[in-house]
């Protein structure tokens, strides 16, 4: 039997990754789409061969049975549609950032840990085939952890330098809505957009939570940040730098890297290569790549992995309080950003 799925959002996202993905699987039953544009959602439907669409969640809910609903609207929405979700029973995979707030992250995971369905976040490097093993090694093969170097650079200005939609982007699904990405208000930003996947690899690792941070932030010309620096410290004394920026010019390459480094040794993760190195005490060296037959950044399989999540097949590379963990961390960071102080970082109840 196929498992039922929901599309909530006719985006630039959906449209260009998670609904051509899952049309390709023969089973998963995309069985609706969901989005307050109706000329949007009438275009989605159309292209993708969709039985149905929906203004509202509501409405969806009220309509249909389904085993999931993905989530890929704009950021401040997110919490709130996955705690609908949650109270109906329906699992869910939600675009990162999970919240806008630690409050809102962990009130989502505190909903899903009292609740049978389950949250998972689309923090696509987490599900690299390599994901796992990175994880072991951070956890198992250094000794204990001391400090943590990460970057993440990416062309993403162009994000961040619209200051409405237009009516032509409204309606398109395939174009990005900019206006998504550079309100303040609504979680633009390089903080929300790319700080969150490099965070969320750095907790996903270490199972650890950050305690303090430090940081600085800079909107260039936009009403938003373009670039960020943190230096942050973990629970259990490991200290870290994470930088963001997404002024790389078009056609320089870009860099998702952590440098995990432990008392015996080093984990170097190249997240958007898909592989790692492991640098041992005495000089031993080992490394994992990538699957030849599957593709490196992996955002084609993100919403075909959540059918998999839900039919029991496959373990959750992205629980909610992985991302609960990065959220606060980055709404601490915005708060140091703007007063100068090095703030406390809201702690949760990491288990993963």
């Amino acid at each position: 039997m196929s498992t039922r799925i929901a599309v909530v959002g006719a985006g630039w996202w959906s449209t260009t990754v998670h609904l051509p993905a899952l049309r390709a699987d023969q089973g998963i039953d995309v069985v609706a789409v969901v989005d307050s544009a109706p000329r949007r959602c009438e275009l989605a439907v159309k292209q993708f061969g969709i039985p149905a669409w929906y203004s509202s969640v509501d409405d969806l809910l009220a309509a249909e049975t389904i085993d999931g609903i993905i989530i890929a609207t704009p950021h401040h929405t997110h919490a709130p549609l996955v705690e609908k979700c949650l109270a109906a029973g329906v699992n869910v995979l939600v675009e990162k950032p999970l919240a806008m707030t630690a409050e809102e992250a962990w009130r989502v995971v505190a909903a899903e840990r009292a609740g049978s369905a389950r949250v998972v976040v689309g923090q696509t490097y987490q599900f690299a085939a390599c994901a796992r093993a990175v994880r072991v090694a951070v956890r198992e093969q250094i000794g204990d952890l001391v400090c943590i170097n990460a970057e993440f650079s990416s062309t993403t200005d162009f994000l961040f330098a619209s200051e409405g939609a237009t009516p032509e982007e409204v309606d398109q699904p395939g174009r990005p809505h900019a206006s998504t990405y550079s309100d303040p208000a609504t979680g633009g930003g390089q903080g929300y957009t790319q700080l969150s996947h490099l965070l969320g690899g750095v907790v996903w690792a270490t199972g650890r939570q950050a305690i303090e941070v430090s940081a600085f932030m800079e909107n260039q010309t936009y009403r938003v940040d373009v670039v960020d620096a943190l230096a942050f410290r973990l629970d259990g004394g490991a200290l870290g730098v994470a930088s963001s920026t997404g002024t790389t010019p078009q056609g320089v390459p870009v860099r998702h890297t952590v440098r995990f480094h432990g008392s015996e040794g080093v984990v170097e993760w190249d997240m958007l290569a898909g592989s790692f190195w492991v640098f041992r005490r005495g000089g031993a060296i080992s490394r994992v790549e990538n699957p030849v037959d599957r593709a490196a950044y992996g955002a084609s399989r993100v919403a075909v992995e959540f059918a998999r999540i839900i039919e029991g097949a496959a373990d959750n590379p992205a629980p909610a309080d992985v991302a609960a963990a990065s959220i606060a961390l980055i709404e601490a960071a915005y708060a140091a950003s703007r007063t100068g102080a090095r703030i406390a970082v809201p702690q949760g109840d990491l288990r993963s």
